[in-house]
């Protein structure tokens, strides 16, 4: 129950997450597209404002410039007329704005055009320039539009009642590029209320196209964006043409407080994915710790099942001798006999139990001496008969007279009495077990051989891990608390030693163990 209440917790915490990710990811994407229309619109300000300025300066300082000394001519001057009388780099630039020139005299309607001008342009200027320009009330310049023969033509004229009459320019609309510099470089494009009037026309990039796409002037500011505004002049003498305008994004920020926010996308996945993968791992630490309790639990009643046996058997014979039910010398000492294997077993499961705890704690430790290893093995060995003998098993010992070396000669023993216990428990009856000690080196080389049915080579790893028993074991009800090998190896390892399971020639399950003869310091 409890660690269903902390999945729940942690599922919910991940929701929670998930959620403040979403809400998160929904702000940044509003945020940034408040931040980039701000800056396109500021954008499409800076075209309109270019766009205009650079039609007020074609006027003034071109067109205006051009009809004001063409005006006394004795007849409508041609470009190349135009360009004879110019005298300065400025009406140099001005006389490229004309294609032909035309003069109306409103007293009578007669209309002169300039050397060169098409036949069909100029009886298009006799037709209508007559009735524009007797209509007019002002002398400011007026723009006209027309398509003559397929052909777009852009006109500005002027009145002047004094004269009489009015002058107009069939213009080059080529010649408009130089105004757009003359534009670019006068005040800042953007009010100077702006930003504090930090924003000059070079954090702006100008690209200026005619109505067929053709690009007629790029600015030399050029920056990394994708937001640009553009603005199609509908009218004046720009008519069709697209002016592109586009923000540094480092001035940008002082449009908007810390500029276009980056996209955060990839970041909010990565903490969503991070908390996902946090959540399946406390999920597999739950699960995993709840494997952990049901294989402790299974220790403790291996244990007890193991510890009730030999008690059980004790407490009868014990009970016999008591009672004095005996009938013969021999029953008594057969008696006798139980009571000290069951003991001894008894003994060396407490010991397991005792050293498997203390290796939990971090508390295991040796004490190294000077010994023999074959002596103890021997030993050992003696002191395993009798419960060998119960189980109807042999055990030999081979290898050298004697092996001296600095060992633990408690911990020794307790290892081969796990190994040995294993052997016969789960072998066969009658069979025999072999201990072989010889010398390799520096190293002291222990193996116990079985006839048994040996470890599968896939769970040999596991074999050694604490509360590990093999399937077959746990189904065929073998007493056993899944113990014994871990405390072998730790109690290897605190030797400096190393163990390892291979499979026996005689079919069975081999041990070895690797021992170093002198301590290392």
């Amino acid at each position: 129950m409890r660690i269903a209440v902390v999945i729940v917790l942690l599922a919910a915490t991940f929701l929670l997450t998930a959620f403040i990710a979403v809400r998160a990811q929904q702000a940044a994407t509003y945020h940034r597209a408040t931040a980039e229309k701000v800056i396109h619109d500021w954008s499409a300000v800076a075209a309109d404002e270019f766009a205009r300025r650079t039609e007020n300066y074609t006027t003034f300082y071109g067109t205006y410039q051009i009809l004001q000394a063409i005006w006394d001519a004795p007849h409508p001057l041609s470009r190349e007329e135009v360009a004879a009388i110019s005298t300065t780099a400025e009406t140099q630039r001005n006389a490229r704005l004309v294609n032909h020139t035309f003069r109306v005299d409103l007293r009578n309607g007669k209309v002169e055009v300039s050397r060169g001008t098409p036949a069909v342009l100029a009886a298009w200027i006799a037709s209508e320039m007559p009735k524009a320009a007797g209509a007019s009330t002002s002398s400011e310049q007026k723009p006209m539009r027309a398509t003559i023969d397929g052909v777009e033509h852009t006109l500005i004229y002027a009145v002047s009642r004094t004269r009489g009459s009015a002058m107009g320019i069939d213009l080059n609309l080529d010649g408009i590029t130089p105004f757009f510099a003359v534009a670019l470089k006068g005040p800042p494009l953007l009010p100077p209320s702006l930003a504090d009037g930090r924003i000059s026309n070079s954090n702006l990039s100008i690209r200026v196209r005619d109505a067929k796409g053709r690009l007629l002037f790029q600015s030399a500011a050029r920056f990394d964006t994708t937001i640009t505004a553009q603005k199609k002049v509908e009218r004046g003498l720009l008519h069709g043409m697209s002016v592109e305008a586009a923000i540094d994004p480092g001035a940008a920020r002082l449009l908007v407080i810390g500029g276009v926010p980056r996209p955060s996308l990839a970041l909010y996945a990565t903490v969503l994915g991070a908390s996902a993968a946090l959540l399946i791992t406390a999920i597999f630490q739950l699960q995993k710790e709840r494997a952990l309790g049901r294989l402790r639990s299974d220790f403790v009643a291996s244990v007890s099942h193991e510890l009730r046996t030999p008690l059980t058997q004790i407490r009868m014979f014990a009970e016999t001798l008591l009672l004095d039910r005996v009938r013969s010398n021999d029953e008594r000492i057969r008696a006798l006999t139980v009571i000290n294997q069951e003991t001894r077993r008894l003994t060396q499961v407490v010991e397991n139990v005792l050293q498997f705890s203390r290796g939990e704690r971090g508390m295991l430790q040796i004490s190294r001496s000077p010994g023999d290893l074959v002596r103890v093995a021997r030993e050992t060995i003696d002191l395993f008969a009798p419960i060998a003998a119960a189980r109807q098993a042999r055990v030999a010992l081979s290898g050298v007279q004697e092996l001296p070396g600095e060992f633990d000669e408690g911990a020794l023993r307790q290892i081969l009495l796990n190994l040995l216990d294993n052997a016969v428990k789960y072998g066969p009856p009658g069979q025999e077990v072999t201990v072989a000690v010889w010398r390799e080196g520096e190293t002291a080389r222990i193996a116990v051989d079985d006839q048994g049915p040996g470890i599968p080579t896939g769970e040999r790893r596991r074999a050694w891990h604490r509360y590990y028993r093999l399937t077959r074991d746990r189904e065929r009800a073998i007493a056993g608390a899944g113990i014994g090998l871990s405390v072998v190896r730790e109690l290897i390892a605190l030797h400096g030693g190393v163990t390892r399971l291979e499979g026996s020639a005689r079919g069975g399950l081999r041990v070895v163990i690797e021992l170093p003869l002198e301590a290392k310091a």
